[in-house]
Parts: structure tokens; C-alpha cells; sequence
């Protein structure tokens, strides 16, 4: 077989009624040039069985195994070890691909191309579209779904998931590729899948205190402060102001800077305590989505 555009790696455990509607949206795609890689964790309950049925009569599974794991992301680490492909893709049981979506992605050795997907849960449907620009504060209060992405395989190169976080790792490694290390990146207007929205993200408290430690660590202390001012600049009266400077490159510059300043005046004439912490749980337990404008100079 030659090398694959894509690896498919699909993480199970014991949820064999959602790795079956898994399985059969990628049967379904005329595409090809694809390998699919199955993690099972020793699921009991009749996954493997599915799994092994399905090596029988699908070629592109190039490898399968069930074994213990430490969590998703290590299962995910397991598949990235075993992908050829030229870009990687996490399918796991229970989303699903959109229709015959997979021949209408135009692999083009961009970094980071993602799509928009449906998020599907017990009483609802919707759909999440991925941004044109995905900037700093995108990513605190946002993620691109690994369901919607392929990422390229360069990216995971001495760089796999960081199995310490439990929810939000490949949230982090995608934050450390386009942010940190400006890979290159690429929305496409396309439904790529179907995702399952009752999963372990779901709960916002649990994502946000992983992201807020994962930025601790990861980022320098003034760059953190720096980050933190930015997300309290868009809950403040200033907030009016960067788009109407932002339409010139003369101002682009210079706008982030006189919006700290402004919020600074603002803390220090401010009749609150502790501004720190109160900035710190308005982040924490009080979501908001925004569309904010992107600064060149605010990425790494």
C-alpha cells in the first residue's frame, strides 16, 4: 500500500453502538487514499468483536489493538505512533463523518485545515462553524474540534498529546502549533462531522481550570498577564474601540498597547478589591462568545 493522505485513528471504550455508526461513515466514503487505525481500551463490551468483523472485510484498517489505557489522549498517542499518513485524523466511537465528506477536503500541505462540524447531544443538534482567524481569545474560549481538523503529521513530531491533561490536550497542542509556533492553518467551509456532545468536554468548569493551568505552565508570566488583560478587554467598555482602529496597519500596532493602558487606568480607578481575582472568575464561570479581531502581533 502506498502511503496514505490520511490516517484515520479511531479511540473506543465500550461504546460499540457509537464505533458502529463510526465505522459505517467511513465505509461510506469513496475517498481512498486513507489508512484507519483503532485504539480500543479492552472494552467488554462487544467492541472488539465489531472491530474485528470489520479488519475482515475493510482494507484500509492498517492496524487495531485493545489493550488498557491511561485516558483518550493516551489511546490517541498510541494511533499517532502506528499513522503513515501525511495528515492525521481523530475520528473516535460515536462521531461521525458528514456524508461523503472526505473527497472535498483539498490537502494542500497547509499545517492546520479544519472545517466546521454538528454537535449532537440528547435534546438537540447544532451547528459550530471553525473561525476564519483563530486568534488568542478564540482559543481560551473556543477549540478547533479534533473532529473537524487534519492535522499534518510534521506537527506531532517530538510533540504528542500531554497525557496530564484530561480534557483539553489536543486543545493545547493546537493552541502550541498556530499560536505559539504560527503553523500555517486553513478554514474551509465544509461540515466535516458529526460529534457526539455528551462526551468529557462538556463540562465548561473542568475545560476552563485545565486550559487557565495549561497557560500557567506553558506561557512566560508576562505573557500570561498579557493574555489574561486581553480576555478582560472584552468585557469592558473599551471593547469598541480596536475595530475601528484595526482597519489601518498604522494603528494595528499601537492598539493593543493603549488598550492596556485604558484598562489599567480603569483597575486603578476601579472601586473593586481584588480586580486579579475577580477578573480571574469571570473567566472561570461566566462563558461568552465574541468574535474579536486578530492581531498579527499578538501571535508568538
Amino acid at each position: 500500500m502506498r502511503t496514505p493522505t490520511i490516517s484515520i485513528i479511531t479511540v473506543n471504550f465500550n461504546n460499540n453502538e457509537g464505533l458502529k455508526k463510526t465505522l459505517r461513515s467511513i465505509e461510506v466514503q469513496s475517498y481512498t487514499s486513507y489508512e484507519h487505525i483503532i485504539i480500543d481500551a479492552d472494552s467488554n463490551d462487544g467492541s472488539q468483536e465489531t472491530i474485528k468483523k470489520y479488519s475482515e472485510k475493510n482494507t484500509h484498517l492498517t492496524y487495531w489493538v485493545s489493550e488498557k489505557d491511561k485516558g483518550i489522549y493516551d489511546g490517541m498517542n498510541k494511533g499517532i505512533r502506528q499513522a503513515k499518513g501525511e495528515y492525521l485524523y481523530f475520528l473516535n466511537s460515536g462521531d461521525c463523518l458528514q456524508g461523503n465528506i472526505l473527497k472535498d477536503i483539498p490537502f494542500d500541505g497547509t499545517k492546520y485545515i479544519y472545517g466546521d462540524m454538528v454537535l449532537v447531544n440528547d435534546h438537540e443538534q447544532r451547528k459550530e462553524a471553525g473561525p476564519d482567524y483563530p486568534d488568542l481569545v478564540f482559543f481560551f474560549y473556543n477549540a478547533l474540534a479534533h473532529q473537524a481538523c487534519f492535522i499534518h503529521h510534521s506537527l506531532f513530531i517530538n510533540k504528542l498529546y500531554d497525557t496530564q491533561y484530561k480534557i483539553i490536550a489536543d486543545w493545547g497542542h493546537s493552541f502550541q502549533s498556530i499560536i505559539m509556533e504560527r503553523c500555517s492553518y486553513k478554514h474551509i467551509p465544509l461540515t466535516i462531522a458529526e460529534c457526539d456532545a455528551t462526551g468529557i468536554s462538556s463540562n465548561y468548569i473542568d475545560v476552563q481550570t485545565e486550559r487557565l493551568k495549561w497557560l500557567q505552565e506553558n506561557l512566560s508570566p508576562q505573557l500570561y498577564s498579557t493574555y489574561i488583560d486581553i480576555l478582560e478587554y472584552k468585557k469592558s467598555d473599551f471593547k469598541t474601540i480596536i475595530p475601528t482602529m484595526n482597519h489601518t496597519k498604522k494603528f494595528q500596532k499601537r492598539a493593543y498597547r493603549l488598550v492596556r493602558y485604558l484598562l489599567k487606568l480603569n483597575t486603578l480607578f476601579s472601586s473593586r478589591h481584588n480586580h486579579t481575582e475577580d477578573v480571574y472568575k469571570s473567566i472561570l464561570y461566566r462563558p461568552f462568545s465574541f468574535a474579536l479581531p486578530f492581531f498579527p502581533e499578538l501571535c508568538f
